[in-house]
C-alpha cells in the first residue's frame, strides 16, 4: 500500500472536482423539488433488482470457478458483498483482492485460481460494456450535440479497450504459452513456488475450455449489466421520467467507463458525473439528473455496504483485518 498512498489525496481531489461539476451547477430550489416530487415507493423494486444483480454476479462467478472446484453459493455471495463493501470504502478496488483471498480461504482452494476468475470477470465485463458502447454510438444521436461528453466516452472507451486487449493477451499467454510468459516477464528464471502460483492461476482459466461455462458466463454478463440498466430505468421512473431504452444503458456504460481507473473511493464523484451528464443528453433538467445520481449511488452503496458488513461479522472478520489482507 505504501506505493499507492498518492491515490487517496488524488482520489479525494478528483471526487471533489466532479462533485462540484455536478452539484455546483444545480439550482438548490429545483434540486429540492426533484426530491419532493419523487415517488419513493417505486424505489423499493430498485433495491430488489440490485440484490438480484448481485445474485447474477455470484452465479457467473460460480460458472467461472466450476472447472476448478464446486463452491458453496453462500460463500460466493458473501464474499461478493464483502468485496463490494470494501470497494465502496477503500481505493483501487481493494475489495476485489480481498474477496479473491477470502473465497480461497473459505473454500480451501488455491487463492491464485480464485484471483484468475476475478480477472476473467473484468474481461467479460469489458466485452459487455464495449459492445454496448459500440451499439449506443449508433443509437444515441444526441451524442453529437454534446462533443465534450462524447469525447469523454471515447477516451474511456479507448482506455477500456487498451486494458481489455492487454488482459486478453496476458491471459492467453498464461493459459496457452506459460513458458513464454515466464521468459517474457522474468528472463532470469522463476522459483518453484512462483511457478506453482502461476499454474494455479492458469487453472482458474479452465472455464474458457468448456463451452457450457463460456457461453453461460457471457450470458450472465449481459444479464448482470442488463439488470443494472433496469435499476437505473426504475430510478428514473421514480422521479417521473420516462426515458428511452437507450438512456439507462448509456448511463450504465458511462459509469463503467468512468470507474475504469478506480482512483476515487466508492466512485464518489465519477459515479454522479456519469449519471448526471448522461441524462442531460435526454434533456433531463440538471437538478433532476443530479438528484437521480445521488439516489442511485446511495441505493447501490448502502445495501451492498451494510450486507457486506453483515457477512464480515458472519465470517468473524474485522474491517481492519480485511483492509490489511487487501493491501498486503
Amino acid at each position: 500500500m505504501k506505493g499507492g498512498r498518492w491515490q487517496i489525496p488524488v482520489g479525494i481531489a478528483i471526487s471533489l472536482l466532479l462533485l462540484y461539476l455536478v452539484f455546483g451547477r444545480v439550482d438548490l430550489r429545483g434540486f429540492l423539488e426533484a426530491f419532493h416530487g419523487a415517488d419513493y415507493l417505486l424505489l423499493l423494486p430498485v433495491v430488489g433488482v440490485i440484490f438480484g444483480n448481485m445474485a447474477l454476479r455470484a452465479l457467473r462467478w460460480n460458472y467461472l470457478l466450476s472447472p476448478v472446484k464446486k463452491v458453496h453459493f453462500s460463500h460466493l455471495l458473501g464474499t461478493l458483498f464483502i468485496g463490494f463493501m470494501a470497494n465502496n470504502l477503500l481505493p483501487a478496488r481493494m475489495g476485489d483482492v480481498a474477496r479473491g483471498y477470502l473465497l480461497g480461504k473459505l473454500e480451501r482452494m488455491p487463492k491464485t485460481s480464485s484471483f484468475a476468475t476475478l480477472v476473467a470477470e473484468k474481461l467479460l465485463d469489458g466485452i459487455t460494456v464495449l459492445s454496448s458502447l459500440f451499439i449506443l454510438s449508433f443509437a444515441v444521436k444526441n451524442l453529437r450535440a454534446y462533443p465534450s461528453f462524447k469525447k469523454a466516452l471515447s477516451i474511456g472507451g479507448y482506455i477500456s479497450l487498451g486494458l481489455f486487449v492487454i488482459t486478453l493477451v496476458a491471459l492467453f499467454l498464461i493459459k496457452e504459452r506459460s513458458e513464454t510468459f515466464m521468459r517474457l516477464f522474468k528472463p532470469s528464471g522463476w522459483s518453484e513456488n512462483a511457478k506453482r502460483h502461476l499454474y494455479s492461476f492458469r487453472d482458474g482459466l479452465l472455464w474458457s475450455e468448456r463451452w457450457d461455462c463460456l457461453l453461460l458466463s457471457v450470458l450472465y454478463s449481459y444479464l448482470t449489466w442488463g439488470t443494472y440498466a433496469l435499476a437505473i430505468y426504475l430510478t428514473c421512473l421514480a422521479f417521473g421520467l420516462r426515458v428511452p431504452l437507450s438512456a439507462p444503458f448509456l448511463v450504465m456504460v458511462a459509469i463503467c467507463l468512468g470507474t475504469v481507473l478506480p482512483i476515487t473511493p466508492g466512485y464518489i464523484g465519477t459515479y454522479h458525473a456519469a449519471v448526471t451528464y448522461s441524462l442531460l443528453l435526454y434533456r433531463v433538467p440538471m437538478e433532476t439528473a443530479a438528484a437521480i445520481s445521488l439516489v442511485f449511488h446511495a441505493l447501490y452503496f448502502l445495501p451492498t455496504t451494510l450486507v457486506g458488513f453483515f457477512y464480515l461479522w458472519r465470517y468473524q472478520l474485522t474491517f481492519s483485518a480485511l483492509r490489511d489482507t487487501a493491501s498486503s
